[in-house]
């Protein structure tokens, strides 16, 4: 006889643990949140964890305040250390795209946005370290900051768990049974779970998740890398996070002693790791580290210095529009989505959850419209269009 559950919870990263534990603090008696390896073994436990305080348009903006609201009251809203370092960040554009970049930072300053636009001599002064001959404006945003995401992700899951949620790692959904367009149970390599509501939060799983319950979820799994490299003794402590937008590189400081290097530039995958993402390449190529090699001493001087100190290779689950995929599916009642973050997950996981956790016990939400964000867009033809006048990042 299969056992019970309200809710079953399919990802155990950041996205999937938050709505667990929100669900438990509504009040839902049996949440269950199944994941088929460990705790943050997916995407998250690789991911970058930065929380950058601006987004493309106003109803994520609205989610991305709420979670860095909770990030920087942490201890106090979940309980546990998230690992929180206030870094601040620049956004560095070359001279031609100046304009564009003073007219978005005046949209996002509308929108509340704690920002300031800065100009080379600008630069100088905050960050002598940095050579700023290509870049002719930057935004310093100041509330920008980078976690630990497996320490937030546990942080998460210690307190679902202390609300009476039931969290299940090497515990893998094999199926999901259907009966009369409603879920009925889960199906993992441990047993069947009855359960009225499934929410796929499978991150780059969940599109095979969807072919479950015959729901197709437009959503691939894309591949990134990271590299880390030893900052010399006079080039220590903490600094701004730097977006260089004119080839979608990324660096900031990985605590005193480290230089994280991020290529924000996506790599579709193969078709048999679109498939399967559990077959991603996770080393990093040797092109990728020799263009960091070049590229740090330019951008950072004092990094002429540096040694390469590893790296690794990570996947998102990204939708045809870069925007989450949200809410109840209208084919299969019961059955939520929350996936599609397109390398944004982390960074929104705190919202995610009470957005998600929300919907699931009252039908509505009150941060923002999810239905913006829900699954038939796609087939409507109406994706959701970028805000900003510079497509940058």
């Amino acid at each position: 006889m299969a056992e019970t559950a309200d809710v079953v919870v399919i990802g155990g990263g950041c996205s999937g643990t938050s709505i667990a534990m929100r669900l438990a603090q509504r009040g839902v008696k049996k949440v269950v949140l199944v994941e088929k390896q460990f705790l943050a073994s997916g995407p998250t436990g690789k991911s970058i964890a930065n929380v950058r305080p601006y987004s493309s348009n106003k109803e994520t903006m609205k989610a991305i305040k709420r979670s860095l609201d909770v990030f920087t009251h942490f201890e106090e809203e979940i309980g546990g250390d998230c690992g929180r370092v206030h870094t601040k960040r620049l956004r560095l554009v070359p001279e031609k795209d100046k304009k564009a970049l003073e007219a978005e930072a005046k949209w996002q300053q509308k929108i509340g946005v704690n920002l300031r636009v800065l100009y080379p001599d600008d630069l100088k002064e905050l960050m002598p370290q940095l050579n700023v001959e290509k870049f002719g404006v930057a935004v310093y945003y100041l509330d920008a900051c980078y976690m630990n995401p497996v320490a937030t992700t546990g942080a998460y899951a210690m307190r679902a768990k202390d609300l009476g949620a039931d969290i299940r790692e090497e515990t893998e959904v094999t199926g999901i049974k259907v009966s009369r367009g409603k879920v009925q149970s889960v199906i993992t390599n441990k047993g069947e779970i009855s359960t009225p509501v499934v929410v796929n939060a499978a991150g780059p799983w969940s599109a095979k998740i969807g072919k479950m319950v015959g729901v197709e979820i437009p959503v691939k799994p894309i591949r990134v890398e990271t590299c880390f490299f030893l900052r010399p003794w006079d080039f220590r402590g903490i600094y701004p996070t730097l977006h260089n937008v004119i080839n979608e590189h990324m660096y900031r400081c990985e605590g005193n002693d480290l230089l994280l290097a991020h290529d924000v530039n996506a790599r579709e995958l193969p078709e048999r790791v679109m498939k399967s993402p559990d077959k991603i390449n996770d080393e990093v190529g040797e092109a990728t580290v020799k263009s960091f090699l070049q590229e740090v001493p330019a951008l950072l001087p004092p990094m002429k210095r540096t040694s390469y100190r590893g790296g690794y290779a990570s996947m998102f689950d990204s939708s045809p529009d870069e925007n989450p995929i949200l809410g109840k599916t209208p084919e299969v009642e019961g059955f939520y989505l929350a996936c599609g973050w397109s390398g944004l997950g982390f960074e929104h996981s705190p919202a995610t959850g009470e957005i998600m956790a929300e919907l699931i016990t009252e039908g509505k939400t009150t941060l923002f419209d999810w239905t913006i964000f829900r699954l038939s867009r796609f087939a409507e033809g109406k994706p959701i269009a970028d805000a900003w006048g510079y497509i940058g990042g």
